[in-house]
């Protein structure tokens, strides 16, 4: 497969990843390092556990490949429609790819004969930002400025409590007598 450059500004694509590298010696390497190692051999590049999702396709089972996308990663149906044979004609591992891999820069991935790009997929924005709260209160650091300190005890009740620890003491000591 060729490079793939994903640059720093991308955000909210989500790339599949078929992996033809048998079950067993997959599963096998999975539990002799952990899935960052393996998915940054795959990719040609270092990656981080929040940039990518490695899993086997029957943990779906029920579910599929385009439902899980459509409904954990609320892609719309209409999008997954032009590859949606091809997902559920899929088996073994899968690899998914956020665009969060590229937060330090242009990130150009090197990926593995192993790996192919199934399809990239865009997860939906919100229609309009909601505009910014204006009131006071809504501030940083406009709430309490004082720590609150704890209430204290009169001398009385002080007093009191030590009366009552040592007549209690006083008639254990009657009883055990």
């Amino acid at each position: 497969m060729n490079n793939l450059l994903i640059p720093r500004h991308e955000a909210g694509i989500i790339r599949v990843f078929a992996i033809s590298r048998p079950i067993a010696t997959l599963a096998r390497e999975l539990k002799q390092q952990p899935k960052a190692a393996l998915a940054s051999a795959l990719l040609g590049h270092e990656i981080t556990e929040d940039a990518f999702e490695l899993f086997a396709l029957s943990d779906l089972t029920g579910v599929g490949l385009p439902s899980y996308l459509s409904e954990g990663y609320d892609i719309a149906p209409e999008t997954l429609r032009q590859d949606r044979a091809k997902l559920e004609a899929l088996d073994g591992y899968v690899l998914l790819v956020f665009s969060r891999v590229s937060d330090a820069g242009d990130v150009t991935l090197n990926p593995t004969s192993e790996l192919t790009l199934i399809g990239s997929y865009s997860e939906p924005r919100a229609a309009q930002a909601a505009a910014p709260i204006a009131t006071p209160s809504a501030k940083a650091y406009s709430g309490a400025k004082e720590p609150a300190t704890a209430p204290t005890r009169s001398r009385v009740r002080n007093a009191l409590s030590v009366i009552s620890v040592a007549l209690t003491l006083l008639l254990i000591w009657w009883i055990l007598r």
